[in-house]
């Protein structure tokens, strides 16, 4: 999960975020009319917000914290009201995602907003939501915005594995081991 500690981001680190927002069509709840009720989205920071750097994870939800509740991983779920708030507001900025055999699995839009804490997990305030300047369509190498955050993550994971390895932390559990590993 994210951290969007002001200790970190400075001040106002959970407003007017760029958020990438991913509504994977088999991820709803229907009615017994098939009316749709509620979409499980799995929303991250968008790789190039300026807190993004450094975050090795950009979902909002942790990896299986959603999982456990609603059976998919870094979801939060959302009215159906409150997902038409957010196609609304990505306007033009939607791209749709595709599998590895090219079918359409759902669509990844983008918007800016601003962030609250709901059942633990932190969701998107759709009250709140503006359109970013932040594309999620390909990037200028090709990549999909799945790809180019999955890049990010590994850019942050590869550089704090190098900052570990330059400043190894302590690791004694007790007084008696911190004293003995000293010589």
């Amino acid at each position: 999960m994210v951290d969007l500690r002001a200790r970190r981001h400075g001040a106002g680190a959970t407003t007017g975020v760029n958020l990438v927002v991913m509504a994977y069509a088999d991820r709803i709840e229907v009615d017994s009319d098939g009316a749709i009720t509620a979409h499980h989205l799995d929303v991250r920071v968008h790789p190039a917000d300026r807190r993004a750097p450094g975050e090795t994870d950009l979902a909002l939800v942790p990896h299986t914290h959603g999982a456990q509740r609603v059976g998919y991983e870094s979801s939060a779920r959302y009215t159906a009201d409150q997902f038409g708030a957010i196609e609304s507001a990505a306007g033009n900025n939607v791209v749709v995602l595709l599998d590895e055999r090219g079918r359409p699995i759902g669509a990844a839009y983008g918007v800016k907003a601003d962030l609250l804490i709901a059942d633990g997990d932190m969701v998107v305030n759709t009250k709140a939501l503006a359109a970013t300047a932040l594309s999620v369509d390909v990037d200028a190498a090709g990549n999909d915005i799945r790809v180019q955050i999955r890049k990010s993550v590994a850019a942050a994971e590869a550089a704090k594995k190098l900052a570990d390895q330059r400043n190894p932390r302590f690791t004694a559990y007790t007084k008696q081991e911190a004293l003995s590993s000293e010589g």
